[in-house]
C-alpha cells in the first residue's frame, strides 16, 4: 500500500511539473502588450519637469544634456523590465541622438520617411526636423494615429514631458505633421516570442507508408523539395551578401575601417578632443579609443545641431554657428559615447596690431572675457542671449532688492549712531557721579 502511495505521489508531481513547464513555454508577451506598456510608461511621465539640460532620464543614462532621446530609451527600458523582456538595446539602440537612432533603424530596414506609404503605429519612434534642413533635432513616441493626425508623447519639450498632437492644419512647425521627418519601427516580433494567437503549435502527424511504391514516390518528392529549398537558400544568401556588401560600402564613407571577421570586439570606447570650446571657423579632431587594446569597430559620427558644427571626414569638428552641440560617436551600433562642443562668435577686437607694433605688445580684446563668461553660463544650462532678452523682467525684483538693501543699511546706520550716543551719555553720567 505504501509503495503504491509513493508511486501516485510521484506521478502527481510529474504532472504538475509538466503542466508548469508547458504554461511557461506557451506564455509569450504579445506585440500589443509591449506597445501598450511602452506608451503607458511614457503617459505616466507626462508632466515631469526637468530643465533644458537636466532630467532623471539623463541620470539613468549617465549623460546630462538635451534629453528627448534618453526619455525614449528610458521608457522602453522601463517597459521591458515590467514585462520581463529586453527592449532597450534590442528594438531601440542603447544610446545616441536622433540622427544616430535614424541610422540604427535605417541599417535594419526599419526607418520610414513621412513621405513614404508607411502608416505610423502605436509605439513607433517619431523623428522631427524643425528647421527643414534634413537633420533631425527631436524624437518622441507615437501614442496613436487617426487618419493624418498623429498623437505623441515627447520628452524635453521646454524642459517637460508633454503629450502633443500633429495635424495637417496645425501651426508650423511645432504642431504640423510637416515637421515630422520619419518613423523608426521597432522589431517587436524579435522579442515577443510570438503573440497569443501564435502560441498554439501544430501537432506533427506521421503517415506510415503502405507500399514500397508510395515510399519511393515520397522520397522523390522530398528530394525535389530539398533541391528547391537549397536553390532558394543560395539565392537568398547571395542577395543578403550583396545587401551586406552595399551597406558596408555605404558606411565606410562616413566611418572608420570596418571590422573583419573574427576580430576582437570592443567593450568600451573613450573620446578625446584637444578642446571643446570653439569659435566660429575653428576646427578640432574628435578622436576615439576602444577597449580592449586591439579591438576593431565600425565607428560613426552624428550630430543633431548641424547649424552649430559640421562633422568632416575622420571626425574633424568644424564650428559653423553659435551654441552648444552634442556629438555622438557610436561603435558597431552598440557602444555610444557623446561630447558637447560650445561654439561662440569670433571677437571683432582680437588685437590692435599694426605693422610697426612689436608682436609682444598686442592688446588683448576685452571680448574674450565676455565670451568666457557666456560659455560658463552655457555650461551650467543658462543661455546668455535669452537672459539678455528677458533682462527687463529682472528690473522690478532688482529694484525691490535694492530698496530693501538701502533701508536695511539705513536702519543699521541709525542703530549704530543711537548706540554711540547712548554710550557717550552713560559715560558722561558716570563721570559726573564720580
Amino acid at each position: 500500500m505504501k509503495k503504491h502511495f509513493f508511486k501516485i505521489i510521484s506521478v502527481f508531481l510529474s504532472l504538475i511539473m509538466a503542466s508548469s513547464a508547458f504554461s511557461i513555454s506557451a506564455y509569450a508577451v504579445s506585440e500589443s502588450d509591449m506597445k501598450s506598456k511602452v506608451v503607458s510608461v511614457a503617459q505616466n511621465e507626462v508632466g515631469y519637469e526637468g530643465t533644458g539640460s537636466y532630467s532623471k532620464y539623463g541620470e539613468w543614462y549617465g549623460y546630462q544634456g538635451a534629453w528627448c532621446t534618453t526619455f525614449v530609451l528610458w521608457c522602453f527600458n522601463k517597459a521591458g523590465e515590467n514585462l520581463g523582456v529586453k527592449l532597450y538595446g534590442k528594438i531601440v539602440p542603447s544610446g545616441g541622438n536622433c540622427n544616430s537612432m535614424i541610422s540604427w533603424y535605417s541599417n535594419r530596414g526599419r526607418y520610414h520617411r513621412r513621405t513614404s506609404d508607411y502608416t505610423p503605429k502605436k509605439g513607433d519612434l517619431v523623428f522631427f526636423d524643425w528647421s527643414g534642413n534634413g537633420s533631425s533635432q527631436h524624437v518622441g513616441i507615437v501614442k496613436s494615429v487617426s487618419g493624418s493626425t498623429v498623437k505623441t508623447i515627447e520628452g524635453n519639450c521646454s524642459g517637460k514631458v508633454k503629450e502633443k498632437t500633429y495635424t495637417t492644419s496645425g501651426s508650423k512647425p511645432y504642431a504640423n505633421v510637416s515637421s515630422i521627418m520619419g518613423y523608426g519601427a521597432p522589431d517587436w516580433a524579435s522579442v515577443s516570442g510570438g503573440s497569443s494567437s501564435n502560441t498554439t503549435k501544430k501537432k506533427k502527424t506521421t503517415k506510415k507508408a503502405t507500399t514500397k511504391k508510395a515510399t519511393t514516390k515520397k522520397k522523390s518528392t522530398t528530394k525535389k523539395q530539398t533541391a528547391k529549398k537549397q536553390t532558394a537558400k543560395k539565392k537568398t544568401t547571395k542577395k543578403e551578401t550583396e545587401k551586406k556588401e552595399t551597406t558596408s560600402a555605404t558606411t565606410a564613407k562616413t566611418t572608420s575601417p570596418s571590422t573583419t571577421k573574427g576580430a576582437l570586439a570592443p567593450k568600451d570606447m573613450k573620446l578625446h578632443a584637444a578642446t571643446t570650446d570653439l569659435q566660429i571657423g575653428d576646427s578640432v579632431k574628435l578622436e576615439y579609443s576602444v577597449e580592449p587594446l586591439g579591438a576593431q569597430a565600425v565607428v560613426g559620427y552624428f550630430c543633431d545641431e548641424e547649424n552649430i558644427i559640421d562633422i568632416e571626414q575622420g571626425g574633424v569638428i568644424k564650428a559653423t554657428g553659435e551654441g552648444v552641440a552634442t556629438v555622438v560617436v557610436c561603435a558597431n551600433d552598440e557602444i555610444y559615447r557623446q561630447l558637447d562642443f560650445t561654439v561662440s562668435s569670433v571677437s571683432s577686437k582680437v588685437t590692435k596690431h599694426t605693422p610697426d607694433t612689436p608682436l609682444d605688445t598686442f592688446e588683448p580684446s576685452t571680448g574674450l572675457s565676455e565670451k568666457s563668461f557666456s560659455q560658463k553660463l552655457m555650461s551650467i544650462g543658462i543661455n546668455a542671449e535669452k537672459l539678455k532678452a528677458h533682462i527687463r523682467y529682472l528690473i522690478i525684483p532688482a529694484y525691490i532688492i535694492g530698496i530693501t538693501l538701502i533701508v536695511s543699511l539705513a536702519i543699521i546706520f541709525v542703530k549704530a549712531i543711537a548706540n554711540s550716543v547712548r554710550r557717550k551719555k552713560v559715560a558722561k553720567e558716570e563721570s559726573s557721579e564720580n
